[in-house]
C-alpha cells in the first residue's frame, strides 16, 4: 500500500447546481440579529495541492455576485459577479451565494501524469448528515482517502459503515471533524477486497461534506484516479446516468443495507430506446451485502443510462475504464442522480480541448422536453436549443470545446436526469470522466442555509 501522494496528473471535474427555493433543514442561527444578506447558501469543492496540474475553480450566480474563498482563510473571500475563476486554490474552497439565487460551481484540474493522473468526476456538496459511496476500490493496489470538510463552527462526529461481497466490514466510528476544518481518513483501514465497496458516511452530530478519492497503482506507476460521487442512497427505483460508450469494463456496484434478499431489475436507456441485458436482466442481493456485475458484454460499448428497480431498497453505482492497457488507462466512477431540477445552471472549465457531450436520460413512458442553454466563456451570447427525450431511452447533445462552457438546463419534467461525459488526450493516457449534473438540496439532505460572518 503507498503512502498518499499529491495528485500531479489529475483532471477532476466537479459540479454542483444550487437552487435557491425549497431549502430547508437551517442550522441554528446566532442569538443576535442579522441582516439577511449575511444568511447565505454554501457548498464547498474539494480542490488539492498539486505541483503541476492546473486546477480551476468555475462558479455562476444567475443574479447577484457569486463569493469564493479558501477553506483555511474565509475572512479573504472574492466577490465576482457573473463568472468567477479560482486558479490552484491547493484547498477546498467555499463558494457562497444569497439564499434566495441559483448558482452553479465545478472544479476542473489537469495535467498528464503523476500519481493522480486522468480525469476524475464529483460533486461540490453542501454539509449534510448522510452520503453514500458505491463503487470504492479497496483492492491491494488502491489508495483510497475520505475526505470530510466542516464548514460549521461547530465539531462533527462521523461514523462509516462499509459493505463488501461478504457481508458488512469493520470500519471507523466517531471521527472528530473540527469546526471549519478539512480531514482525511485513509481507508486503508478497511479490510482489502477484491471488489468494490459501497461506504455510508454519516454524522451522529453536526455535518459534514464528504468525498471519496481513490488512486489505482500498477506496482509502481498509477493509474485510473478518480472521485467516487456521493450518490442518493438506497432506492427502490433509482436512474444512473452517464455510462460512457466505447470499450472496457462496466461494473455495476449495488448494495442491499437491508435485512431482507432485494430482488434488482436491470433496463437500459439508449438512444434507440428501453433494452434489458442478457443474461443481467435481474440481480439478487442478500441482505448486509454487495454485490458486483459486469454489464459491459450486455451493453456492447452503446452509451445509455441504467434504472434500477427493486423490492426493496438498495444503493447502487457503476465503475467504468477505456479498456485501454495500463499505460493509457482511466477509470470513472459513477452514482445514482436525482432529476434535474426544473431550472439550474453549471459551468464547466473544462478547456478547448476536452471532448464532451450532454447525456439526458428519461425512465418514464411520457416524452420529456428540455430547454438548453449553452454559453461559452464569460461573455459569449447565449445559444438556446430544445431536446426532446423520448419515453425510455436517452439523448445526448455534442457541447462545445470552450475555455469555459455554461450548461442551464430548463424543463418541466420531474424524472430527466443528466450528466456529463467528458474525454481528453493527456499524453499517452485517454482520460475519461462522467459528472452527474445535480442540485444539492434534490439529494436525501437538503442544501442547508448557514450563517457565515466572514462571507455575509
Amino acid at each position: 500500500m503507498k503512502n498518499w501522494l499529491i495528485p500531479t496528473g489529475l483532471v477532476v471535474l466537479v459540479g454542483v447546481a444550487v437552487l435557491g427555493a425549497g431549502l430547508g433543514g437551517a442550522a441554528p442561527l446566532p442569538q443576535e440579529p442579522i441582516r439577511e444578506s449575511s444568511t447565505r447558501v454554501s457548498v464547498v469543492c474539494p480542490a488539492f495541492q498539486s505541483a503541476t496540474a492546473s486546477v480551476r475553480v468555475a462558479a455562476i450566480s444567475t443574479e447577484n455576485p457569486v463569493r469564493t474563498s479558501k477553506l483555511s482563510t474565509p475572512q479573504k473571500s472574492t466577490e465576482s459577479a457573473g463568472l468567477a475563476l479560482v486558479e490552484n486554490p491547493g484547498q477546498p474552497v467555499r463558494v457562497s451565494v444569497r439564499r434566495s439565487e441559483m448558482f452553479g460551481a465545478t472544479i476542473v484540474s489537469s495535467a498528464a501524469g503523476g500519481p493522480a493522473r486522468g480525469l476524475a468526476a464529483a460533486s461540490c456538496l453542501a454539509p449534510q448528515a448522510e452520503h453514500w459511496f458505491a463503487g470504492v476500490d479497496v483492492t491491494e493496489a488502491a489508495q483510497s482517502d475520505l475526505v470530510l470538510v466542516n464548514l460549521d463552527a461547530t465539531n462533527a462526529v462521523v461514523d462509516l459503515v462499509a459493505y463488501g461481497t461478504g457481508g458488512r466490514l469493520s470500519a471507523p466510528r466517531g471521527l472528530t471533524v473540527d469546526g471549519n476544518s478539512v480531514s482525511t481518513v485513509s481507508l486503508g483501514v478497511i479490510a482489502r477486497r477484491e471488489q468494490p465497496i459501497t461506504l455510508k458516511v454519516s454524522t451522529s452530530q453536526g455535518r459534514v461534506a464528504a468525498f471519496v478519492r481513490q488512486v489505482t497503482w500498477d506496482g509502481n506507476n498509477p493509474f485510473g484516479a478518480d472521485w467516487v460521487p456521493t450518490g442518493l442512497g438506497p432506492q427502490v427505483d433509482q436512474v444512473i446516468p452517464g455510462v460512457p460508450d466505447g470499450k472496457g469494463r462496466r461494473t455495476l456496484v449495488v448494495t442491499n443495507p437491508g435485512d431482507r434478499t432485494a430482488d434488482v431489475k436491470i433496463d437500459v436507456l439508449s438512444a434507440t430506446g428501453l433494452s434489458e441485458l442478457t443474461g443481467a436482466q435481474r440481480v439478487e442481493v442478500a441482505p448486509g451485502v454487495t454485490k458486483t456485475v459486469e454489464l459491459s458484454p450486455g451493453l456492447a460499448g452503446v452509451a445509455a443510462g441504467l434504472r434500477l428497480s427493486s423490492n426493496y431498497e438498495v444503493a447502487a453505482g457503476l465503475v467504468a475504464d477505456n479498456g485501454l492497457p495500463p499505460s493509457g488507462l482511466d477509470t470513472a466512477a459513477i452514482s445514482a442522480a436525482p432529476p434535474v431540477p426544473g431550472d439550474a445552471v453549471w459551468p464547466l472549465a473544462l478547456g478547448k480541448t476536452t471532448t464532451s457531450v450532454l447525456q439526458l436520460v428519461n425512465p418514464s413512458a411520457t416524452d420529456a422536453t428540455v430547454k438548453l442553454t449553452l454559453t461559452t466563456g464569460a461573455k459569449g451570447a447565449p445559444k438556446t436549443t430544445e431536446v426532446k427525450i423520448s419515453a425510455w431511452s436517452s439523448a445526448q447533445v455534442p457541447l462545445p470545446k470552450a475555455d469555459v462552457t455554461t450548461i442551464r438546463i430548463q424543463t418541466e419534467s420531474t424524472v430527466v436526469r443528466g450528466a456529463v461525459l467528458a474525454t481528453a488526450a493527456l499524453g499517452a493516457v485517454k482520460g475519461l470522466a462522467v459528472l452527474d449534473l445535480i442540485a444539492d438540496e434534490t439529494r436525501v439532505h437538503q442544501a442547508v442555509i448557514v450563517f457565515d460572518p466572514s462571507l455575509g
